[in-house]
């Protein structure tokens, strides 16, 4: 039976969804907006020839409040790009709508997170530019100056993503945002698990922990644009890393540089129905196949299969691997894995057991 809404037919509405463009930035993170917008500031600014010092953006959530507290001076116009920003602390919010110049002495760098904690603005999400060299350099301290070992590079000019850059993405994207249940819960995201402790997985976890990838990197690579569920012959592609350029001749072109294919790999189902090995090698098989044949159909440089493994046990690599290594490697397609703990005492334990085997005797 056919579902007609409004005397529209179903298959109507979702062929329709998949010719539709949609906003590069549909559901990005309040944090990725603000680096977006920042890293579009200073493009501005290198276009008009500006370098040669330090710049810091704290992203504030009440920012009439934070600009009284620390008595800074308004500048409305700042995202037009027509005022100098290097050697100045700016508070704004995440859409630059208006921003605040802080008055903090840049040229006394030793003490700039001491100086931005006093003023009350250490919780402030903050993204530091070195731009003392001609290239602007981005680290970004996502709970503000008071945490510093919380920091990420971004990147803020457009260079092709290198297989280092992007597993050092995810990497952190991992140990910051999935690797325990107490961090998959964090904010206002959803959790990718239902029943940690038994194992159960939330609904589509690989669904969960795709929205939590794209906003890892849409804040760290400003330059390029992050598409899930691309619409091809083959099917739907998870994740898809692109940028707009421009070619010898001035035209523009569309650069797809990465394709990121997702698995979640569990032991149970949702509600506690297991899961046979079996299938999560098949899955594994299918990831590669559709890696490959998505990457061929997007016409990317790069494919990966990223694997989240949420099983009881961590059986490595290796083993995860073993038996598509050799096509992957043909196809040169990444092999990426990472462990999914039900606790943090689990985590914490693992953690500890792996420093021990690695101290010198």
């Amino acid at each position: 039976m056919v579902e007609v809404f409004g005397g529209i037919s179903l298959r109507e509405i979702q062929d329709s969804a998949r010719e539709q463009s949609f906003p590069d930035n549909a559901g990005a993170s309040p944090e990725a907006r603000f680096l977006s917008n920042v890293s579009a500031l200073i493009t501005l600014r290198q276009e008009q020839g500006e370098h040669g010092g330090i710049v810091v953006f704290l992203k504030s959530d009440t920012l009439k409040t934070d600009a009284i507290k620390c008595g800074g001076t308004e500048f409305p116009l700042l995202a037009t790009g027509n005022d100098n920003i290097c050697n100045n602390v700016w508070l704004s919010n995440p859409v630059l709508g208006t921003a605040y110049s802080v008055d903090i002495d840049l040229s006394d760098l030793p003490n700039l997170f001491t100086r931005i904690n006093e003023l009350g603005l250490g919780a402030l999400p903050a993204l530091i530019v070195d731009w003392r060299a001609t290239t602007p350099i981005g680290r970004f301290y996502s709970n503000g100056c008071a945490d510093p070992e919380a920091v990420q590079a971004v990147q803020l000019t457009y260079a092709a993503i290198t297989k280092e850059e992007i597993k050092a993405c995810l990497d952190h994207a991992h140990s910051t945002s999935l690797v325990t249940p107490a961090l998959t819960r964090h904010g206002h995201s959803e959790a990718i698990w239902n029943e940690p402790a038994k194992g159960w997985p939330a609904h589509r976890p690989e669904e969960r922990i795709q929205g939590k990838i794209i906003q890892h990197l849409r804040s760290r690579f400003t330059k390029h644009k992050v598409r899930a569920e691309q619409f091809n012959d083959d099917g739907f592609s998870d994740l898809l890393v692109y940028a707009r350029r421009t070619d010898a001749s001035g035209g523009l072109v569309v650069v797809n540089e990465w394709l990121l294919e997702l698995k979640a790999l569990t032991d149970r189902t949702e509600t506690g129905n297991r899961i046979a090995d079996t299938a999560n090698r098949t899955r594994v098989q299918d990831g590669l196949c559709q890696a490959i044949a998505y990457r061929n159909q997007e016409n990317a440089r790069n494919s990966a299969l990223c694997c989240f493994d949420m099983r009881e046990k961590d059986e490595g690599d290796t083993a995860c691997f073993q038996h598509i290594q050799m096509q992957a490697h043909k196809e040169k397609v990444e092999l990426w894995r990472w462990f999914l703990f039900r606790s943090t005492k689990a985590a914490r334990n693992a953690s500890n057991n792996a420093s021990n085997s690695s101290a010198p005797l």
